[in-house]
């Protein structure tokens, strides 16, 4: 056979099987069905807010939000998401929020964060959380947000019956 025709037979076994498939009912987590697996304390997260001067791409953490960042290692995962105030998305403006995200990375990670639980996300000309059209506006939407999520295993999942 050839290559394609083993594509071809491959790609018809696939779809034969998902038509063959089960179905599975799926019930919402509840807190019962929570606490039956050993988890009692759901994922918590914290937000911390940096803004930046016009077209600066220097990480400057006000002291508050120094401290909260200084317990950042301890998070299960990290978000950190670059924005620009700009109307118009150009090539500048995304390398300038990427810049901004990537600073704040690399704030992590030089006090001590392990950058695989660092996710970066960038966009211009949009997430938008003030009016553009003033000064002030266009400065709270220059900014890098870091969401850190905590998760706390209360137990083990040994446990949990199959």
């Amino acid at each position: 056979m050839t290559i394609k025709r083993l594509v071809i037979l491959a790609s018809f076994m696939t779809f034969a099987n998902v038509a063959k498939a089960q179905t599975f009912h799926i019930e919402p987590i509840t807190s019962n069905t929570v606490a039956d697996v050993g988890i009692i304390e759901m994922p918590r997260s914290n937000t911390v807010t940096v803004l930046f001067d016009n077209r600066s791409i220097t990480f400057r953490p006000s002291i508050n939000d120094s401290s909260v960042l200084d317990d950042a290692k301890n998070a299960a995962l990290i978000t950190v998401r670059g924005r620009t105030s700009t109307p118009i998305t150009s090539a500048k403006d995304e390398q300038l929020a990427l810049s901004r995200a990537v600073s704040a990375r690399n704030y992590l990670i030089e006090r001590g964060v392990s950058p695989l639980k660092i996710h970066v996300n960038y966009a211009s000309r949009s997430d938008f959380i003030a009016d553009n059209s003033t000064p002030e506006g266009r400065r709270q939407n220059q900014r890098v947000e870091i969401e850190l999520v905590y998760v706390t295993p209360t137990s083990s999942y040994s446990s949990v019956t199959q």
